[in-house]
């Protein structure tokens, strides 16, 4: 059992699944400035002055940041350690939601949101080491997929602040509340943890021992993984702004933002305990949730208010609910080098939520947002069809 000490009150002793907990509410903090910004898109647009392009430069701006630092994030976690930069990475996602709680235009909200990439960047390799560190490799899979899951719980309370905040306080205090948060995550931080086994990682584990992949292998994920968020981010910045357009009022339409994160919550969970039980190949089973949510991304482009939740329910419970697993992947496929393998694969999925937004929105204000969604399913079925050639060239623990 991992043993885990607090520096609030007296010493107590916790197992894997409270660093699991505090690890997932940092990630949350991390990604809740981006998909806030989605979720309350209508009221910004409304309170600041802007257009849809802007949501998609702001998320674009996020994303690229986070690309650009996610290397040397990496090497800082490292260096520092994983506990140092998560509480790093906190104070920074909680000031960052500080200055767009107070923003007065779109260039201040902007450079608020684009400043949340860097403590996102930091977050991510250190959470992923971490949990490598403190989680045996059989409950693994699950514990990754319970940190990514940290992602649809952001945007399920960014759907859930549309009516029960922005359109009763305003949507200032749904980012100083996400602030407040954020600075109680740190002091539930533990000061130290144990490891499974000997290595930093716990890759000694013989469960987990695997040759690590090539660098080529490992770019071809990146790029897959980067498609795939592409297509899959969109749907944070978009949902509540194209369910008003088929028809929804701003409530209704943050409800189903809210039930799609549920949705893609519920299924990050389960793939994770399935491939645990299973002993799955993630890879095999991200290919094929990929394929499945870009249906999904084709319902959404209908313009009709029933077939439009079903669209963005598929979306999210697929599409959008592989990250943890291929952080999984990534990991099982570089044992003692966690933090650098994934924050390779974490750039290409920076770099496709950056490009994706920004593109998804200059399609829909000139094409439209049916045009935009039939798009993001294209690129997609992409993503599936590179990380099948992927899972080709290498071999994860669970492919037998």
């Amino acid at each position: 059992m991992v043993k885990v000490s607090l520096r609030v009150g007296s010493r107590a002793e916790y197992g894997p699944a409270w660093t699991v907990a505090v690890v997932s509410g940092v990630v949350t903090v991390g990604i809740l400035p981006v998909f806030l910004v989605g979720g309350l898109g209508v009221q910004l647009q409304e309170g600041l002055g802007f257009g849809p392009a802007v949501l998609g430069l702001g998320a674009a701006g996020f994303f690229a940041v986070a690309a650009l630092c996610s290397r040397p994030m990496g090497w800082v976690s490292g260096r520092i350690g994983p506990l140092a930069s998560l509480r790093v990475a906190a104070v920074g996602s909680s000031l960052c939601l500080l200055g767009a709680a107070v923003a007065r235009d779109p260039v201040w909200l902007l450079t608020a949101l684009w400043l949340a990439g860097m403590p996102n960047a930091l977050g991510q390799p250190a959470s992923n080491s971490l949990i490598a560190r403190c989680v045996p490799f059989r409950y693994r899979a699950t514990a990754f997929g319970a940190k990514q899951a940290a992602i649809p719980t952001a945007t399920l309370l960014s759907g859930m602040a549309v009516p029960a905040v922005a359109l009763t306080l305003g949507w200032r205090w749904a980012f100083a509340m996400a602030a407040l948060a954020g600075v109680g995550i740190v002091l539930l931080l533990p000061a130290e943890v144990g490891t499974v086994g000997p290595g930093a990682d716990g890759s000694s584990s013989a469960e987990g021992a695997c040759a690590p992949v090539g660098r080529g292998v490992l770019l071809l994920i990146a790029t897959a993984a980067g498609l795939g968020s592409a297509a899959a981010n969109a749907l944070g910045s978009f949902v509540t702004t194209t369910g008003v357009h088929v028809g929804f009022t701003q409530a209704t339409a943050g409800v189903v933002l809210a039930v799609g994160s549920a949705c893609g919550l519920g299924v990050r969970l389960a793939v994770g305990a399935l491939t645990d039980r299973r002993n799955l190949d993630p890879l095999v089973l991200i290919t094929v949730m990929l394929l499945v949510g870009s249906a999904g991304f084709v319902l959404m482009a209908v313009p009709d208010p029933y077939v439009f939740p079903l669209g963005a329910v598929i979306g999210f419970g697929a599409g959008w609910a592989w990250p943890g697993l291929l952080n999984f992947a990534v990991a099982a496929l570089s044992p003692g080098r966690v933090a650098e393998a994934t924050s390779v694969s974490q750039t290409g999925v920076y770099v496709g939520g950056s490009a994706g937004p920004l593109l998804f929105g200059l399609l829909a204000s000139h094409a439209g947002l049916s045009e935009a969604w039939l798009s993001a399913a294209a690129v997609a079925v992409l993503a599936s069809v590179l990380l099948w050639f992927a899972r080709r060239g290498t071999r994860t623990p669970r492919s037998g």
